[in-house]
């Protein structure tokens, strides 16, 4: 059961071609209890005077918990990303789920995007394709997981091909139980 302030969780992704995908995760969340922060829906608070950018990183700030979902699409802005780079540097808890296309081209391109030390080499999609858009993407995804820090302190990006069939498990999986999450918050901020 909700406490009496719900626990907010922001909702960051790229939307064109994917908003009912957003529009069901954001559906689920609020039906779980949450209060949603999504841009897309209209429930990031437009700071008067400030840039959209600006807003949605406050929201950032703002949040309890930050999931993001990566899209194979970067979007025009790159607001998803920085929104992912400032929860990062918040060190906010957080999750993430991935389009499946996102990890299987990384891994299919990693040759071509990387030295043999790791380094990005400035190797870029020549034109938009229909699998992915930008290869930020990738970037995005890196950054999300913590790709450059020891294993023991990455993150994972569940995996999903169709939300309906197996993105929406996960969510459940992270979400759907209230009392456990907002337990683990808890236990989070308190340092246990």
């Amino acid at each position: 059961m909700p406490a009496e302030k719900p626990i907010k969780i922001m909702l960051s992704s790229t939307v064109y071609n994917y908003e009912h995908v957003v529009d069901a995760i954001y559906n689920q969340l609020v039906g779980y209890g949450y209060q949603v922060l999504c841009s897309h829906k209209g429930t990031v608070y437009p700071i008067p005077g400030k840039t959209t950018e600006e807003s949605c990183l406050a929201a950032v700030e703002e949040c309890d918990f930050f999931f993001g979902v990566i899209f194979p699409n970067y979007g025009s802005s790159g607001y998803t990303h920085k929104e992912f780079l400032k929860a990062i540097d918040l060190n906010k808890p957080r999750g993430f789920l991935s389009h499946a296309f996102v990890p299987f081209t990384r891994t299919l391109l990693k040759n071509f995007m990387y030295d043999k030390d790791k380094n990005r080499l400035d190797f870029e999609l020549p034109k938009k394709t229909m699998v992915m858009d930008s290869l930020k993407v990738i970037d995005m995804y890196n950054d999300a997981i913590g790709d450059n820090n020891p294993n023991n302190h990455r993150l994972w990006a569940q995996q999903f091909y169709k939300y309906e069939l197996d993105g929406s498990t996960f969510v459940h999986t992270q979400f759907g139980d209230y009392a456990r999450l907002a337990n683990d918050l808890k236990k989070l901020k308190d340092g246990k």
